[in-house]
């Protein structure tokens, strides 16, 4: 109220300063998507200029399209996207802001305010003014959901795939293993081979140690049965 009192005030020190209307307007206006919207254009009334028209008009394409006009008529809404949603101001002399209800993303453009006076000496005065039209499309929420859920389920998903990740080493270990013990020497590796043998060979010598030591255990002291042992043992 202050802002359109304000712009009020100023178009009518122009109006004085230089004897014609002038339309005082934002260059710019944001309106939330699905919202409500006022885009202020105002003048200050001169003695002696009556308002004749005034029209709205949206950039679409190239040129601009009337969507509302006033005249000595009523009101008319030009185009049936905007009926039942647009209004503009008649209340108070020298308002003719537009009202756009329930804004669509593609409501979004430059829209031109333009008012025509008739002067005393029976002529006429048009004035004009270009408002960008701005859409705001309130995402805040679902923009915060999907950026904060990756960061909450990163850790999880991480230890679930690790775990995984295990679980499938580990399974694959097992059945390799399994299936080595099934069937011993088929698809084992060169090296695995060499340690079976190795341990087998270890295991008769020690068993044959044993077995002898046993043996001389009878013919002699300990010292006799290690040389003995010592003297098989170094025998080809």
């Amino acid at each position: 109220m202050g802002l359109l009192l304000g712009l009020l005030f100023l178009g009518h020190l122009t109006v004085v300063t230089y004897g014609h209307p002038i339309l005082e307007a934002p260059e710019s206006v944001t309106g939330p998507w699905k919202g409500d919207v006022n885009i202020p254009c105002t003048y200050g009334p001169l003695q002696g200029y009556t308002q004749v028209m005034v029209k709205w008009l949206v950039q679409r394409g190239w040129d601009p399209v009337t969507i509302f006009l006033r005249d000595s008529s009523g009101d008319h809404i030009q185009l049936a996207k905007y009926r039942g949603r647009l209004q503009v101001n008649h209340e108070v002399p020298g308002d003719v802001s537009l009202q756009l209800n329930t804004l669509e993303m593609d409501d979004r453009s430059h829209y031109t305010c333009e008012v025509t006076w008739q002067t005393p000496s029976g002529n006429q005065v048009v004035r004009d003014k270009i408002i960008d039209l701005r859409i705001q499309k309130d995402s805040s929420k679902p923009l915060k959901t999907k950026t904060e859920a990756p960061t909450t389920m990163q850790s999880p998903l991480e230890e679930t795939s690790t775990v995984k990740l295990i679980w499938k080493w580990t399974t694959e270990v097992d059945v390799y293993l399994g299936e080595a013990s099934a069937e011993p020497g088929k698809g084992l590796p060169v090296f695995s081979i060499v340690l079976i043998i190795s341990l087998c060979c270890i295991v008769v010598f020690i068993m044959a140690y044993v077995m002898v030591c046993r043996k001389t255990s009878q013919q002699g002291p300990c010292h006799v049965l290690s040389g003995t042992c010592r003297g098989i043992l170094a025998s080809p």
